[in-house]
């Protein structure tokens, strides 16, 4: 049985996978410009006997490593995790805050490549034990950087040899530290809009002559709100906010601008309804425009949800329990709404995305994802180290789910 060895050289590198998280927490990089960051993994890569090393994919700062098992061939199992960080100026008071100004990891990616890493570790010890083959990949600009497609469609990770499962893993701060949840919607089908509402503009004091992209904006603001609350079935997860709204020059009171815009964004588990809701932001963005002598123009675009391969969630949370213990892994049945471009792997590979709960009594509810404030308790890298490990071994040595 290979998991005991698993958790025994999980604990061996413990120190030093806290070290390289606490780097690459200090070294912060924007989505694309991650060259400090794909220089430490591969560094971190090349010192691993019988690694493969890939630099200067996705279009410069991905980074792949490949592992055989010395036991011969067999299932391909690829780990994925991003690695860039925020535009975000860290409050955190860390020892090991950001050095790059107005830039953070806040929505922990420094412990996805740190944990990813340890799998590595923690596989090649293993090597003479296993076979089949894992890649390991450490993708960047997955915060609207286009990284996961560059990766996938450009890079081809999930070729030569063909992968036949995917895992990824994101730091949660609304579950416990030690504990790891698996749900069917990971993410959902995350898309935008942006609405531009063009009038008549003028002096405020004669709005009469205008027609006023202000007032007739407010008005399918209100709109808009109809869509989730009267227009979509009560059982669809869906969320539409509008984000932004922008109008007018800057100070000055007097005047009825020509113009205003507004943004926002649509999530939904189910991809007819982010599209039936695309369709009515446009429809009732227009009419109402329309009937106010004004003129919108509309866009809306969405994605693809991350949607958990339903063979692979038992399988994800059998291997969790080996290393967490099985009163510490939980099957979440609520849709996740949040946006992830891991959907480039899994569309196309089954496989699982599972959260890592790394909240405290202390951080719990607190300070959530983006925050400038946001901390993860790290016991938990080198324990997701051993899942990631725990779960290419058993899908290796089973075949499959």
């Amino acid at each position: 049985m290979l998991t005991e060895k698993i958790k025994a050289l999980a604990a061996q590198i413990t120190d030093e996978l806290i070290a390289f998280r606490r780097d690459l927490h200090m070294h912060p990089e924007l989505s694309n410009e991650e060259h400090y960051t794909a220089s430490r993994i591969a560094e971190e890569l090349d010192k691993i006997e019988g690694m493969e090393v890939f630099r200067g994919l996705a279009g410069g700062t991905g980074v792949m490593g490949m592992l055989h098992g010395k036991k011969g061939p067999g299932k391909v199992v690829l780990l994925r995790a991003d690695i860039d960080a925020l535009p975000i100026q860290e409050e955190t008071g860390l020892p090991f805050s950001s050095c790059n100004p107005g830039v953070m990891h806040a929505c922990g990616h420094d412990a996805h490549a740190t944990w990813l890493l340890g799998s590595a570790k923690i596989l090649a010890a293993l090597q003479e034990e296993i076979c089949g083959t894992v890649k390991f990949v450490f993708q960047p600009g997955e915060e609207g950087g286009g990284g996961g497609p560059r990766m996938v469609q450009g890079s081809k990770v999930l070729e030569n040899p063909a992968v036949d499962a995917v895992f990824a893993a994101h730091a949660w701060p609304e579950i416990d530290a030690g504990e790891m949840h698996v749900a069917h919607c990971a993410f959902g089908h995350a898309g935008g809009f942006t609405i531009k509402v063009t009038g008549k503009g003028g002096h405020g004091s004669w709005p009469h002559e205008c027609i006023d992209p202000i007032a007739v904006s407010h008005q399918i603001y209100g709109g808009l709100q109809q869509i989730v609350s009267r227009r979509l079935h009560e059982t669809a997860a869906r969320v539409l906010s509008v984000c932004t709204i922008q109008s007018g020059p800057q100070f000055k009171s007097n005047i009825i601008p020509d113009e205003c815009t507004m943004t926002g964004t649509l999530r939904s588990d189910r991809r007819e309804v982010i599209a039936e809701m695309a369709r009515l932001v446009e429809q009732i963005s227009k009419q109402i425009a329309e009937a106010n002598d004004a003129t919108a123009e509309v866009t809306t675009r969405y994605g693809e949800a991350v949607i958990n391969t339903p063979e692979a969630i038992p399988f994800a949370l059998n291997a969790g329990a080996k290393i967490l213990g099985a009163d510490k892994v939980k099957e979440d049945l609520m849709p996740h709404l949040g946006g992830e471009d891991f959907t480039e792997y899994i569309t196309r590979v089954p496989g699982a995305y599972v959260f890592a709960g790394i909240a405290t009594p202390e951080t719990k509810g607190k300070f959530g994802l983006h925050s400038n404030k946001f901390v993860l308790e790290e016991s938990v890298i080198p324990n997701m180290a051993a899942v990631f490990a725990q779960m290419a071994v058993d899908f290796i040595e089973k075949g499959g789910f």
